[in-house]
């Protein structure tokens, strides 16, 4: 992979801690000639993360670093598990600012806004900002995280991120931050351009198509979807889905998401829509609970998508990303995917980060990994698509490019 004078990409697949942090951090600094200003830092659930970090800052010492622990990693190596991946930031005329809030699955939006405020404590605020974002992904209700974001920053503020996992055991994620390790936080990264030097492109697709009619959800609470129509949201879903496909719930669910319908405010008719996927069913209420809240009074579709579907999904992504970066060279690229797409996927999961690497050329840096929650707006180029929403079985896509 050729140097990069402002963003270096380290990766290791030691298996002793350490060794591994030191290794990947030592690859990413020296590719910034030492200038590095922030890290983010993605690494499989299989390390002992005190010892990985402790690796890490034997090199990088004080310069701040947000990340955590993954579904499976994103880098130049294409999908990998059992790894650590770094990205580095060397650029002097960007700020780089860290922020965390504590006790998330308490209250997920009190915080999100605690993380915000932590970060404007360092920093005054500026709207063309960019927030990228980490919470705990066993931390309860994606929808509430945005709202505490959106309460301070405004609805239209440049928002991205992905949900931190635990190599699919659903049970506990770990956050870093400047050199330790987290549970139950959020933890982000405000990147500020004062000179107006670089353009962000965004990418947010999915591949997944309405396969029915709509139906409006009548009851839900928190992230518990109880009834469409007035009817059981799991009878009606076990319908849809027929008796041998539904006799693999909550399996199922990863194959056939909820489509929120977001209908477009203008008159060309291209609704597009926030998936939302089931994480367990109670068949005696006869409920789902979800990843994130699906509102009262939304229209809802079901949906599908092919493996084939699926990696075009995220070629579309990245050509959405291509188009709002306005010619400007990709520098760095930040991925955030789906579990539920890598599991759907299975053996063709390298085509996925193959399709993202074709669109940018090989050449450009790109970190990442599979999330269990990704944040983006649905269209950045478009005012009534710009702000930031909660999604499931979808790529998001950042990329920094310099004018």
């Amino acid at each position: 992979m050729a140097a990069n004078q402002y963003v270096g990409i380290g990766f290791s697949s030691l298996s002793d801690s350490y060794s591994a942090g030191k290794e990947a951090a030592r690859t990413a600094i020296s590719k910034t000639g030492g200038r590095t200003r922030a890290l983010i830092v993605f690494a499989a659930m299989s390390f002992d993360h005190r010892e990985l970090l402790a690796g890490i800052t034997s090199v990088t010492g004080e310069i701040p670093l947000v990340g955590g622990t993954t579904a499976g990693e994103i880098s130049h190596e294409g999908f990998s598990t059992g790894t650590v991946v770094i990205m580095a930031f060397g650029h002097e005329d960007l700020e780089f600012v860290t922020g965390i809030g504590h006790n998330m699955s308490e209250d997920e939006s009190a915080c999100s806004v605690q993380m915000v405020n932590d970060i404007l404590g360092k920093t005054p605020f500026d709207p063309d900002a960019s927030l990228m974002v980490f919470p705990n992904g066993m931390g309860g209700d994606g929808l509430k995280v945005l709202e505490g974001l959106q309460l301070l920053l405004g609805r239209d503020f440049e928002i991205t991120g992905g949900y931190l996992g635990d190599d699919e055991r659903f049970e506990n994620t770990f956050q870093y931050y400047n050199g330790k390790v987290y549970r139950d936080t959020i933890v982000g990264l405000m990147v500020i351009d004062p000179q107006k030097k670089y353009r962000r492109g965004i990418g947010v697709r999915s591949g997944f198509t309405s396969i029915g009619n709509s139906l409006v959800c009548t009851s839900s609470e928190g992230n518990v979807l109880k009834e469409f129509e007035h009817t059981s949201a799991l009878e009606l879903y076990k319908e849809f889905l027929g008796e041998e496909r539904a006799s693999r719930l909550p399996g199922i669910c990863l194959e056939y998401p909820f489509g929120i319908i977001d209908h477009s405010p203008s008159d060309r008719g291209d609704n597009l829509f926030q998936l939302r996927c089931g994480l367990s069913v109670d068949h005696e209420h006869g409920t789902i609970t979800l990843a994130a809240s699906i509102p009262e009074g939304s229209e809802v579709t079901l949906t599908t998508a092919s493996r084939g579907d699926i990696i075009n999904g995220a070629r579309e992504a990245a050509e959405q990303a291509k188009k709002s970066l306005g010619g400007a060279e990709p520098e760095a690229i930040v991925m955030f995917s789906c579990v539920g797409r890598k599991l759907v996927l299975g053996r063709r999961i390298q085509e996925e980060v193959g399709a993202v690497r074709e669109c940018f050329g090989t050449q450009a840096p790109i970190i990442g990994f599979y999330t269990y929650g990704e944040i983006g707006p649905v269209d950045k180029t478009r005012k009534e698509w710009l702000p930031a929403k909660f999604h499931n079985e979808t790529v998001v896509l950042w990329v920094l490019g310099k004018r």
